[in-house]
């Protein structure tokens, strides 16, 4: 079988900055997400958290990141003691992948 690697349109970036998040960032992004797990919410609290390349984006943005780049965000997030919140991304991103 012969496997081919077809390049995507992702989003890059050169520097990533994430704040500290607040408790009304979490109830924002479950507002916007519709709940508090899986990537959806994720991707919420990144869009209220962090800046790439000095700019804000959406969640709907986001969804284009590259899943190596997802993945290191939600390791970082573990930095601000949210560890139960990075695991649940993590697990997340997991099932997805293999279901």
């Amino acid at each position: 079988m012969r496997v081919k690697k077809i390049e995507t349109n992702a989003l890059t970036f050169n520097e990533v900055e994430i704040r500290e998040p607040l408790v009304e960032d979490l109830i924002v992004a479950e507002r916007i997400a519709g709940g508090s797990e899986g990537i959806k919410f994720a991707l919420a609290v990144l869009s209220q958290i962090a800046t790439f390349d000095g700019k804000k984006l959406v969640p709907e943005d986001l969804q284009r990141l590259r899943v190596k780049d997802f993945l290191s965000l939600a390791k970082a997030i573990e930095d601000f003691g949210l560890e139960e919140l990075a695991k649940e991304l993590l697990h997340s991103q997991e099932k997805q992948t293999l279901g």
